[in-house]
């Protein structure tokens, strides 16, 4: 292995080691202080999201392994920023803030490691490793500080499916192996050439391989485990579950598609059938919610509904429309992942008022607080499809390239469904900017509420960047995809 290929290496090593790093400055000789551990991850992270952006040059395979383009070190940017930002909420989240430890910390970054593993993954082996790379930690995060209600099931319901989903992505790429000869992704076309290939066994493991994906992304009808999921699990872990490992796994699979792009047309029936159903029922069953946790849940099922039609329309690898639609599929992922942080970040900041996440107990929160209540309209448009928003010019751009490969059937059940989203995410909306009936915080002599009550640094900061974000992210909407491909 050359030097330029360990510079390329360094991602990898600062997550791997900085966690080590960060569990050994837990322990260390003295009286025990979370801030150093804490300061650790931090500058971990951010010396990781400073060393990728040094990359962006380069576009370079390692070992038939893991390969570096400029679509992996964006998304390498994106899941250690969003490592960051879950730090950042779970150091001052009322459930957490007295539990979380160097063991916290070190985990948050394993699974930031688990992601850069996943999408830059060439080898299904190395797509496999990184997955549980992901789903081990959030098992364990799920469950932090066990005496939380529901923290203990909610766990369980996670490593279940997540050894559902394990299972499938596992047999699949034995049988893909079998079949072909090759964990190399894009050797495997190829190889289906050969005297010796099995192709039913290939197309069996393949659809395996997409139920295993499908289980991780809660896609219908794989998708029962989320809600209970995100209700149980803390808001900063749930931004993480909901905001950077579903965009890790969405990338992997984009760049499955782009790998095997000669046979996968043969797999689109499977894929308008997830697509249909998780269309229908994230919307239906997100209308009928009351608590927001769940209801974004469901909804997240709806939304990478849209994002799997982009990747069910491509029809083979020589074709515009599946650059196009690789494209879509990819920027409507980055968009989500940021503007639904905001909306983690703000249910977060409120859970001291709130902690059981019903619309009912946010009322006149968006009033009593301006700065939260703000970002929360950003980013429930920007979830809606409204202009100028990311979330608007990422349906744009995905209904376009869905339209333009003869699809008009779904873009119409799309367009149905973005209609039906606009009601529950107006629920959020109404709720924060109802009348409050009586205060629910303790008020001060001038009878005004206490300033000192509403200031959370980390769900603040991570607030007010994402939400500039995700205007900046739709103004510049071209900027960012010319940096992704």
């Amino acid at each position: 292995m050359s030097l330029h290929n360990l510079e390329l290496l360094l991602p990898y090593g600062l997550t791997g080691i900085g966690a080590l790093i960060v569990l050994l400055l837990g322990v260390l000789p003295g009286n025990k202080n979370n801030k150093i551990p804490y300061i650790g991850s931090v500058v971990i992270l951010l010396l990781t999201i400073f060393q990728v952006g040094t990359l962006f040059h380069y576009n370079a395979r390692i070992e038939n392994f893991v390969a570096i383009n400029p679509l992996t070190l964006a998304t390498f940017e994106l899941c250690a920023a969003g490592g960051l930002a879950t730090i950042l909420m779970a150091q001052y989240y009322p459930k957490l803030n007295q539990h979380v430890d160097e063991a916290f910390y070190g985990l948050i970054i394993i699974a930031v490691l688990g992601t850069f593993l996943l999408v830059s993954a060439i080898n299904l082996l190395a797509a496999f490793i990184g997955m549980e790379l992901i789903a081990i930690p959030m098992f364990a995060l799920i469950a932090w500080n066990p005496k939380r209600k529901g923290a203990i099931e909610g766990a369980i319901k996670y490593a279940v499916t997540a050894t559902v989903a394990a299972a499938f992505f596992i047999f699949g790429i034995v049988l893909i192996y079998f079949g072909t000869g090759t964990l190399i992704m894009n050797e495997i076309p190829q190889a289906l050439m050969g005297p010796d290939a099995i192709p039913s066994l290939v197309n069996i493991g393949i659809v395996l391989l997409l139920i295993g994906v499908a289980f991780e992304l809660a896609l219908a009808p794989f998708h029962c485990w989320l809600a209970d999921a995100f209700q149980s699990a803390p808001a900063p872990i749930m931004a993480f579950i909901g905001s950077i490992a579903k965009i890790a796994v969405l990338i992997f699979v984009i760049h499955f598609a782009m790998s095997i792009a000669p046979i996968w047309g043969d797999f689109n029936s499977v894929l308008w059938v997830l697509v249909l159903l998780s269309i229908l029922l994230g919307n239906l069953l997100a209308l009928r919610q009351t608590n927001i946790k769940r209801m974004l849940a469901y909804s997240s099922v709806a939304q990478f509904g849209y994002i799997l039609m982009a990747l069910a329309c491509v029809s083979d690898g020589t074709s515009i429309s599946m650059v196009e639609g690789l494209r879509a599929a990819a920027y409507y992922g980055f968009s989500y992942a940021i503007m639904n942080m905001v909306v983690f970040a703000v249910i977060a900041m409120m859970s001291k008022y709130n902690p059981t996440g019903e619309l009912a107990g946010y009322r006149g929160l968006g009033r009593r607080y301006p700065l939260a209540g703000g970002a929360m309209v950003i980013a429930v448009l920007s979830l809606a499809g409204i202009p100028p928003t990311a979330g608007f010019f990422a349906k744009l751009f995905l209904f376009t390239a869905v339209l333009n490969s003869g699809h008009i059937g779904f873009v119409i059940l799309a367009a149905l469904g973005s209609a039906i989203s606009v009601f529950y995410y107006l629920r959020i909306l109404l709720a924060f900017f109802a009348k409050e009936p009586q205060p629910s915080v303790s008020v001060s002599t001038t009878g005004r509420y206490s300033v000192t009550e509403s200031i959370d640094f980390g769900s603040t900061l991570v607030m007010t960047i994402c939400a500039v974000g995700t205007i900046a992210f739709g103004l510049f909407a071209q900027t960012a995809l010319n940096m992704m491909f």
